[in-house]
């Protein structure tokens, strides 16, 4: 087959906030250098597999506003997209029917004056701004594949275009090319195709390995209440149990628009959970459900989070090719806040492009400066702190909140050492030793325009696939699922948060509709045989954000 093939300096795959910010740092430092660099500013490429800047992009998000002057101007940072500002907080510990308190927020916790901000918007202001700098920026294709030569990746090769579900090629086929470039930059996210397959196949995992959790959100439009803007509310304890790691979250943005979410770890044991239900119990519960009371959702979606920590960080980089942000599992595990590290990440690897074109040099000796430089971030160093956080829970919530006040308190000397955590996939005990997860309760008619189920939900996050294509998730083996389906009940129907995943009754054969996928890659990561493999589809599918 013919391709074309096109050269750059730096080709970007995923149009996130950490691989914007690593394209601006670079192309501004490469702007102050003027007379003084080498010649020609650097060529730079971004490619996003969404319909547009920002469409794949979700979180929280208050964003720590640490990394925002550093990679800003001034005219800039005032012109970022922000609905409010934190002007009050709340955190409190939920029990199936009250609310306690905290009387103090922990320090590590506190957010007053940072922006509360849509991520996907500010996707797209970076990606304009990146523009601006003269980077090209190209929504709707997908990087299908790594191109490596005598052990250098040294581009990346497009995805085609217009194959039919039986894999023939439509009129219409399109053959994807070849982006060859000095560097590869890869943001792709948590669970990227290509950066997992780079760290599998050059060794780059972390001592532990990845952790995950999958946050559900939704954003709500309720009646005007004056002066809700920049409130927040951080949760713990119900819905999820004793030994289930998360939290939830409340987020004003305006007096109308609420911003509202759950994020539950993937490392639970019951194989009837469905984080799904359990977002719609947070809803129910009466502190919750004083807040968004009389609202209807207008935006949903969902993505995984990495918690592993420093610990579960795999190797930054490796010969012509650099990770940024939560590809790299470079998460605060205690705060749940990636978006400061994740800027900062491009910052260090931006500072890191423009030192290797001033010189001329993109060997891996000069690219491993990036992870150095990431070393001395005020980013890195939080989660050096809490990198024994996470896997503290494996001990129950009481072993937990110990060994996050140990951290905090001893900045990260204790718990010393490295403690380990399992797989995600290997956690689930069969649903015969369970006790079968309770099903949400019906809710009264003032509750039904919130309490929706998955697919009512799904409608809100814009999620459009071309039909006409191969199925992108793949199950592997039809009889591995026939034995996960009698040890542990069928677990993908349930901890899919777009209800990809169907058994109808009465037969063994799960079925799989892909056109509702959200590209959050929980099945790939909680399937207990690893028998679901995700593959990219079409670009410019996918969920549209666009408020979150």
């Amino acid at each position: 087959m013919q391709r074309d093939s096109m050269s750059f300096d730096i080709v970007c795959v995923g149009g996130g906030v950490a691989t914007l910010a690593t394209v601006l740092r670079l192309l501004k430092r490469v702007k102050e250098a003027g007379s003084s660099g080498p010649g020609q500013p650097p060529s730079v490429i971004v490619i996003e597999k969404g319909s547009c800047i920002g469409a794949h992009v979700l979180s929280g998000a208050v964003v720590d506003p640490a990394p925002l002057s550093e990679l800003f101007s001034k005219d800039e940072l005032a012109n970022m997209p922000v609905a409010s500002r934190v002007k009050s907080e709340t955190f409190c510990r939920l029990t199936s029917g009250g609310a306690m308190k905290l009387p103090w927020i922990p320090p590590m916790m506190q957010a007053h004056g940072f922006p509360i901000v849509s991520m996907s918007e500010v996707a797209g202001y970076l990606g304009k701004l990146c523009e601006s700098a003269g980077a090209e920026v190209q929504a709707g294709l997908s990087g299908a594949s790594l191109l490596e030569e005598n052990g250098r990746i040294t581009g990346v090769r497009i995805g085609d275009r217009g194959i039919d579900k039986t894999g023939a090629q439509k009129p219409n086929f399109d053959p994807g090319p070849d982006l060859i470039g000095k560097v590869v930059v890869l943001g792709e996210g948590a669970c990227g195709k290509l950066t997992e397959k780079l760290i599998a196949d050059k060794g780059l995992a972390g001592s532990n390995p990845q952790t995950f959790a999958v946050g559900i959100k939704e954003v709500i439009e309720a009646p005007a209440v004056a002066g809700r803007a920049g409130s927040i509310y951080h949760t713990f304890g119900y819905p999820l149990d004793y030994w289930t790691y998360g939290g939830g979250f409340v987020y004003c943005l305006s007096d109308t628009t609420i911003a509202i979410g759950l994020a539950t770890a993937l490392d639970y044991s019951n194989p009837t959970l469905n984080p799904h239900d359990l977002f719609r119990q947070f809803k129910m519960h009466p502190f919750i459900k004083g807040l968004i009371a009389g609202g209807k959702p207008i935006g949903y979606g969902a993505k995984v989070l990495p918690e592993g920590g420093v610990h579960s960080s795999p190797g930054l980089v490796a010969d012509g090719v650099m990770i940024v942000g939560d590809g790299g599992g470079l998460l605060d595990s205690l705060r749940l806040k990636g978006v400061h590290i994740a800027i900062q990440s491009g910052i260090a690897a931006g500072d890191t492009l423009f030192e290797c074109w001033k010189r001329g040099d993109f060997s891996a000796g000069a690219l491993s400066e990036y992870p150095k430089r990431m070393k001395e971030t005020a980013g890195w160093k939080q989660m050096t702190r809490v990198r024994n956080v996470r896997a503290s829970f494996r001990y129950g919530a009481l072993g937990g909140v110990m060994g996050a006040g140990m951290s905090v308190v001893t900045y990260g000397v204790l718990p010393p050492g490295r403690l380990g955590v399992e797989k995600d996939s290997e956690t689930l005990k069969p649903k015969s030793a369970v006790t079968p997860w309770a099903p949400v309760a019906k809710c009264g008619e003032a509750d039904r325009n919130l309490q929706l189920d998955r697919l009512s939900d799904l409608f809100f996050s814009g999620t459009k696939h071309e039909e006409n294509q191969p199925c992108h998730l793949k199950i592997i083996n039809t009889e591995v699922c026939k034995e996960c389906i009698g040890k542990f009940g069928a677990p993908c129907t349930l901890f899919c948060p777009a209800q990809v995943y169907s058994l109808p009754e009465g037969e063994t054969k799960i079925h799989v509709d892909f056109s509702n996928c959200l590209h959050c890659k929980t099945c790939q990561i909680k399937d207990p045989y690893k028998n679901i493999e995700w593959n990219l589809p079409e670009a410019g599918g996918g969920p549209k954000y666009t408020t979150m």
